[in-house]
């Protein structure tokens, strides 16, 4: 096997999920999926250009580099915003080209930022669409209220800015329903006190997935969502009656390699570099070509015993857990298999393994994966190696009330929502 390992991204589960956000969120919102970091290094390419076929007004990304690449990925379909502050555009062609239709919109952040774009835009001879981001409690970006009413001022007078977008960030949407209520009315107050500055047609948006799914009223003129469109981000919501639970998107990425060798051990042999675990009795012990450099997690949780499991696939099909034992290594893992199939050890030769797994009930799932390696899926994810092969494939959709098999894909190319375009006004 010359690669050791491949990574699968279901197109039509990415669909799906675009469907049920669409039908969450109502006509009236736009999508916005998050694509930064190469779409999570799944590849901007491909997903960027099924996610604006599945329903995606606008796409976001955090450099101007990944704009790039977006909007090429997408051939300028839908406009591109760029969350990091950006304070000044280099001649070049593919940016310049972005800046004249319109298609790039950028994050304003604080006072200084918003006079290098006015900058920009006036040696440009562009006008440039900006949003602006309202601190409300992160902290990490964004203005608060005193300056962020100063910048609007600027926008509003400045002929070359123009405001097509307000929004913040919330800092506990996953975790704390009151500080994000709070957030949310901090950044309603802002509006209302300054509405007279704020262009009817800009667009509010508040939401990324753990706000989306906890109610409408954060939905707003879009939402920005990351880990939505792969089908995950729910599992983790604190929130009593979401609006959307993990269970009504699906997962997208499957990560397998192979079983390359079993061997028997003795009760009481180590296993690997500082004999991090023993063998409890006579163990079958499987090695898998996979390590820390292909991305796989070194759990931070081993001192307390966790264990990140794979999902080996027995000879005859079935599927088994395995608890991955002793260390990590760059290139490879051992696995514990002891009771699951086969006396043969050949037999177990070739044996596909997941990585990570579709499959919800799995300890592979990506989620478990990620908690047992104490990470988060964002991490998890952004820390698979490019060398990786990536494939897609289209699996057959599942009905989203009843669970059976429904034989179509979701409907690609479709949206019922608006169509955020990249008119400056």
């Amino acid at each position: 096997m010359q690669d050791t390992s491949t990574i699968d991204i279901d197109l039509l589960a990415i669909d799906q999920n675009m469907a049920v956000l669409r039908r969450a969120v109502g006509r009236g919102c736009g999508l916005c999926p998050i694509v930064k970091a190469d779409a999570y290094g799944l590849g901007v390419g491909r997903v960027a250009r099924r996610l604006v076929s599945a329903g995606a007004e606008m796409l976001a990304v955090y450099s101007l580099r990944q704009a790039i690449e977006t909007a090429a990925a997408v051939n300028g379909a839908v406009p591109v915003l760029v969350l990091m502050p950006v304070v000044d555009i280099a001649r070049e062609d593919e940016l310049v080209r972005l800046v004249l239709a319109g298609q790039l919109h950028l994050v304003v952040h604080d006072e200084v930022q918003a006079a290098r774009l006015a900058e920009c835009a006036e040696s440009l001879g562009a006008t440039l669409p900006v949003h602006l981001e309202l601190d409300v409690g992160m902290s990490r970006g964004g203005a608060a209220p005193e300056e962020a009413a100063r910048i609007l001022r600027t926008i509003a007078t400045h002929g070359r800015l123009a405001l097509r977008g307000i929004f913040t960030h919330f800092s506990h949407s996953r975790s704390s329903a009151e500080i994000t209520e709070r957030e949310l009315a901090a950044f309603d107050a802002f509006l209302a006190a300054h509405r007279r500055l704020i262009p009817a047609d800009a667009i509010e948006h508040v939401a990324s997935t753990y706000a989306l799914a906890r109610g409408r009223r954060f939905h707003r003129g879009m939402v920005r969502f990351g880990l939505a469109w792969l089908g995950y981000g729910l599992e983790e919501l604190c929130a009593e009656e979401p609006l959307l639970a993990s269970g009504d998107l699906r997962p997208a990425v499957r990560w397998a390699s192979r079983l390359v060798q079993v061997k028997r051990i003795a009760e009481g042999a180590s296993v690997g570099y500082g004999a991090r675990w023993t063998a409890p009795r006579a163990s079958t012990i499987g090695l898998v070509p996979v390590g820390y450099a292909d991305g796989y997690p070194t759990s931070r949780a081993a001192a307390e015993g966790a264990a990140t499991h794979v999902r080996v696939l027995l000879p005859d099909g079935t599927p088994a857990e395995a608890p991955v034992v002793g260390a990590v290594n760059m290139d490879q893992i051992t696995v514990d298999l002891t009771g699951l199939g086969p006396s043969r050890m050949e037999d177990w030769l070739g044996c596909e393994v997941e990585l990570i797994s579709r499959d919800r009930r799995s300890r592979a799932h990506l989620p478990a994966l990620a908690a047992a390696s104490g990470l988060i899926v964002h991490e998890c994810l952004t820390r698979l190696n490019p060398r990786i092969p990536r494939s897609v494939s289209s699996t057959i959709a599942v009905s989203l009330s009843s669970g059976a098999d429904t034989g179509a894909p979701a409907r690609a190319g479709a949206s019922d929502g608006p169509r955020l375009g990249s008119a400056v006004g």
